[in-house]
């Protein structure tokens, strides 16, 4: 294997330099961050500074989880992981404008064997979405490969893909996808790419239309009540109607809408609500990660950065309405206990919670108003994003009773919507406590319409302390 290594990258740079391109070939251990670096002064001092990184390094030690040794695991992990840290560091100071990085559909569908494989292709799709945030100007791709017929591939694995129906890669189509993907654009950072025609070859740029946003004082003047250190800011709520609209547009007639995994990445602020605004756009494609039908939905500023991430399927399960009765130890809480400026620093336009019932370690009770009731002139979408602020602002109450400390939602697990549109006047909101922890607090919630039906449950919301 080794002679015949030598001859491909002998005929790889013979082809290289006919075609006109300079090329060298130095052999290093892309671990080695001393040696990296020595390497590329030399580059340099030749051919100027780096402008892109290709990382395609990679080892197999294919075992189950109870026959791996942490020798082969931490090989296959570091020399993706530590491999691309070094390649990052040595680069530092490059003015950079492509980032390649060779991942594997391992990392999204899972092979046998493959744990420690699996998890260093994951790690490169996150350092890469994170580079993509960091760099917009920068093209950053994480392709997750499917098996190529060549390169990793031996004879003998080619022959078990073929028998469990697994397409190998030609390599004249690689290579075309390769370079389709160094010709785009910034924006979508994974892309997984394979052969055939299963959901794993449709790639993110493949998937439904953009959705633009103008977020302004004149047509969401609510904004301005919800501005917890003075500067307006946009709350999850509002987030989770948009993707919910967005998933009930590309998926029309498709059945009762699910949100997973909705992840807060940075707040947005909104300094120019009242002068020019701010125009947002809520970008869709086909998951990588999910569910096979799901689509992944990000909400992205002007600049390209993602704030935040949600992938939104459907799912017709019903709601059990008795698993959201009052919480046991309910303690009666006085309604200047919760609009402190603190506790919920809300305006009057965000006074969603109308009364509490009560409050205990086990969860909370309230009464909460929908958008109608306070006044937002905005009514459209499946969700109504008074209510689920005011589920989300019970929340808040009841982590700081069982913390001591107020806290912000930064995630939930799922967001079911059982009945669209906007509340009649109010409904009664449950939310049910599961865990507290070092870093904050976990719980669900529930609102309930007044003939007992579960208009929408949020289930696994993640609640971590505020920085004083």
């Amino acid at each position: 294997r080794e002679i015949l290594a030598a001859r491909e990258v002998r005929a790889t740079l013979a082809a290289l330099e006919a075609a006109g391109s300079a090329a060298r070939y130095v052999q290093v251990d892309a671990r080695d961050g001393e040696a990296l670096a020595a390497a590329l002064r030399d580059v340099r001092e030749e051919w100027g500074p780096v402008t892109g990184l290709v990382h395609g390094a990679g080892v197999l030690a294919d075992k189950r989880i109870a026959d791996k040794g942490d020798e082969g695991f931490e090989q296959v992990v570091s020399t993706k992981v530590d491999g691309l840290r070094a390649l990052l560091a040595a680069t530092a100071g490059d003015p950079l404008e492509v980032i390649c990085l060779f991942s594997s559909v391992a990392a999204v569908f899972g092979n046998e064997g493959q744990a420690d494989y699996a998890l260093a292709n994951e790690v490169l799709n996150q350092v890469a979405s994170a580079e993509q945030a960091r760099r917009p100007g920068c093209l950053v791709r994480s392709v997750a490969w499917g098996p190529w017929h060549g390169g990793m591939v031996t004879p003998a694995l080619a022959g078990h893909f073929g028998r469990s129906g697994v397409p190998l890669i030609p390599l004249e189509r690689g290579v075309a996808a390769f370079t389709a993907e160094l010709d785009g654009a910034p924006g979508e950072a994974r892309v997984v790419l394979v052969a055939g025609d299963g959901p794993a070859a449709l790639s993110p740029a493949g998937g439904p239309r953009p959705a633009e946003i103008l977020v302004r004082a004149d047509t969401l003047p609510q904004l301005a009540d919800h501005a917890p250190a003075g500067v307006p800011v946009l709350p999850v709520a509002m987030v989770l109607n948009w993707f919910a609209g967005a998933g009930a547009a590309w998926r029309p007639g498709s059945g009762p809408l699910v949100l997973r995994d909705l992840r807060v990445y940075r707040r947005f602020a909104l300094p120019e609500l009242a002068g020019a605004g701010h125009r947002l756009t809520v970008h869709g494609s086909r998951s990588t990660t999910g569910s096979p039908s799901g689509l992944e939905a990000e909400l992205r500023g002007e600049d390209g950065v993602v704030h935040f991430r949600a992938e939104v399927d459907t799912d017709a399960t019903a709601p059990d309405p008795t698993t959201w009765g009052s919480p046991d130890g309910l303690k009666p809480l006085g309604r200047d206990a919760w609009y402190d400026g603190h506790l919920l620093f809300h305006g009057p336009r965000f006074h969603a919670v109308r009364t509490v019932r009560g409050v205990s370690e086990h969860g909370a009770e309230a009464t909460v108003a929908g958008l109608r009731f306070l006044g937002w002139t905005d009514g459209h979408g499946p969700l109504d994003p008074a209510a689920v602020d005011g589920a989300l602002q019970l929340a808040l109450v009841w982590a700081r009773d069982v913390l001591g400390e107020a806290t912000l939602p930064m995630a939930v697990a799922e967001c079911r919507v059982h009945r669209r549109g906007p509340v009649d006047g109010t409904v009664r909101c449950v939310v049910r406590g599961r865990k507290a922890h070092g870093t904050g607090a976990r719980c669900d919630a529930a609102l309930i319409d007044p003939d007992g039906s579960v208009r929408l449950e949020l289930l696994g919301v993640e609640l971590v302390r505020r920085p004083s």
